[in-house]
């Protein structure tokens, strides 16, 4: 006969051990949460300092309530995961077991009233060394000495590098904190917030993400394309995260009002005083627009629909423009001539995936704005519907001719690959540029220039050494030409002979096939690093300068 009975789940201490070892990714988390205990045992400041001279050595102080006995040493320190009681500060304190992210990092040495404790987990286990009867200190002083050094390599290359980190993650707390007797805190009242509430304080349209702060202490970074605008946003009540504290449980109910101001600043008042909306703004409009969330007469004369050029229309323009429309591939050279020739609207047809459009393209305008044209006879809408063709059918009409494009229509990679082409000595004086033909994949003057076809140069990936070395014997090609190779030219015994003396040249741009990608990715590398710190230093500048935080804080 079979036996039923109850059985209670357990915890292995293996599981206990990698709880310890893996809740903090980076130092700074762990030792932001050290920030948090001192604040909630009620200290009136807390002092963090770090010492990278040999062994490193990290100290945490405060002058809070500290532990007050050995029942709460086993409760709170020993034991992982003992439920709060309602009596306890919990600002931030949901499970219990943030410690652990500190024993992590190296070995830890807690003074606090009569006792000292010390951990070692790389060496002891989960075992703990514990000492009382030792003369009295308020408060909780905490020194870790951490297994590896970690300033002077990735990602604290300087211990002011660690320091911003820190910074960051404690920006808006209440009370004082210091690093290495620097304070790095600015409390959240004494700031200029563009609205407040009973829920958080609200910073809106700076910065390049949208920035939320759990009573003060960083939480997680919603990128501005999801969260429809960029700022900065610190709960007065505690948000619901999970366990490694970088995101927010979506039942919230503190975020979800949150999320509601949010969405109303994007929607009313952002749209209303910015008439040029950020790439964020525009998808979150949209996205609205096709959720019913939003009116299409607030948006209708906002630059909202990408074309196949990288600009931006509106649906004002769309709808009274009365000429014929497509949706294109983005950056299409026929699609440019198109548009620069006025013979029709090319819009990128990324926008159909991105709203995750299916339906017949004609009705694209109809679906978005949530106007039926069947049914409520919009005259307008309906002669943009009747207005729509085919894109390779409107193509089909476009003639020859060679052309040479500005920079400031060039693609990023575009502009990387001229600019490195250019920076090769092997042309004899001639400037390399982009342009687009449909007969030649490049042409010259025979002297001063030598123009790539647009659609050549997209046909090629110049990361693999075939396609660099097509590239470069194109380019051979033309040099070999000392006439204008537009129209008809001949390639005679002239041509031959320049094309094999420039071969077999030292300085034939055959030779440079093996540098060229090593080249593209340094060029890649030096824009890249250049765009984040413009990027980050003005994001900062424009969130220290709406909140009013003096420099003597930064």
């Amino acid at each position: 006969m079979a036996v039923k009975t109850r059985r209670k789940l357990g915890m292995h201490e293996k599981l206990l051990f990698d709880t310890i070892k893996r809740q903090a990714g980076t130092l700074e988390k762990a030792n932001v949460e050290g920030i948090m205990n001192s604040i909630e045992a009620g200290g009136s400041a807390v002092y963090i300092t770090l010492k990278a001279d040999g062994q490193a050595v990290m100290n945490i102080m405060d002058d809070g309530r500290g532990i007050q006995n050995e029942t709460e040493v086993q409760e709170f320190f020993e034991t992982f995961g003992t439920p709060h009681s309602e009596s306890e500060c919990t600002t931030w304190k949901q499970f219990r077991m943030g410690r652990g992210q500190m024993f992590a990092y190296g070995k830890n040495v807690w003074r606090t009233a009569t006792f000292r404790m010390t951990v070692d987990i790389k060496n002891w286990g989960l075992e703990y060394e514990f000492e009382s009867e030792l003369p009295f200190v308020d408060g909780c002083h905490i020194e870790i000495e951490l297994y590896n050094n970690p300033i002077g390599c990735y990602p604290y290359y300087s211990m002011d590098t660690y320091k911003e980190a820190i910074q960051q993650q404690v920006r808006f707390v209440e009370i004082p904190t210091y690093f290495n007797q620097e304070i790095i805190n600015t409390p959240p009242s004494t700031c200029k917030w563009d609205r407040e509430d009973e829920n958080a304080y609200y910073l809106f349209n700076v910065g390049t993400d949208l920035l939320i702060y759990n009573l003060g202490v960083f939480v997680q970074k919603i990128p501005a394309s999801r969260a429809g605008m960029a700022g900065v946003v610190v709960s007065k009540k505690q948000l619901m995260v999970n366990f490694a504290r970088n995101d927010v449980i979506s039942d919230c109910e503190v975020m979800k009002a949150i999320n509601e101001v949010v969405r109303e600043n994007r929607i009313r008042k952002t749209r209303q005083r910015r008439r040029v909306l950020s790439r964020w703004e525009r998808q979150a409009t949209m996205t609205d627009l096709r959720d019913g969330q939003q009116d299409v007469d607030d948006v209708k004369t906002l630059s909202l629909i990408p074309t196949a050029q990288g600009k931006h229309v509106s649906l004002d323009f769309i709808r009274k423009n009365r000429q014929q429309w497509c949706f294109a591939p983005n950056g299409s050279d026929l699609a440019d001539r198109l548009m620069e020739r006025d013979q029709a609207i090319c819009l990128d047809e990324a926008l159909l995936t991105d709203l995750n459009y299916t339906g017949p393209k004609s009705a694209f305008f109809s679906w978005l704005t949530g106007i039926d044209t069947d049914r409520y006879g919009n005259d307008d809408w309906e002669k943009v519907q009747r207005l729509y063709s085919d894109f390779d059918a409107i193509s089909n009409n476009i003639s020859d001719n060679y052309a040479t494009l500005p920079d400031k229509k060039l693609t990023v990679v575009e502009r990387r690959i001229i600019k490195v082409l250019n920076s090769y000595p092997c042309w004899g004086g001639r400037v390399i540029n982009l342009g687009y033909s449909e007969r030649a994949n490049a042409w010259t003057d025979g002297f001063s220039y030598i123009t790539i076809d647009r659609s050549f140069l997209k046909r090629l990936s110049v990361t693999y050494s075939t396609h660099c070395n097509r590239l470069m014997t194109l380019m051979a090609h033309e040099m070999a030409h000392d006439c204008d190779t537009r129209g008809t030219h001949v390639h005679g015994p002239e041509f031959y002979e320049n094309m094999c003396r420039i071969l077999r040249s030292d300085n034939s741009p055959t030779i440079h096939n093996c540098d060229f990608r090593e080249r593209m990715e340094k060029s890649k590398m030096d824009e890249k690093k250049a765009q984040i710190l413009a990027k980050e230093q003005k994001a900062n500048e424009r969130v220290e300068k709406k909140l009013g935080i003096a420099a003597s804080n930064k």
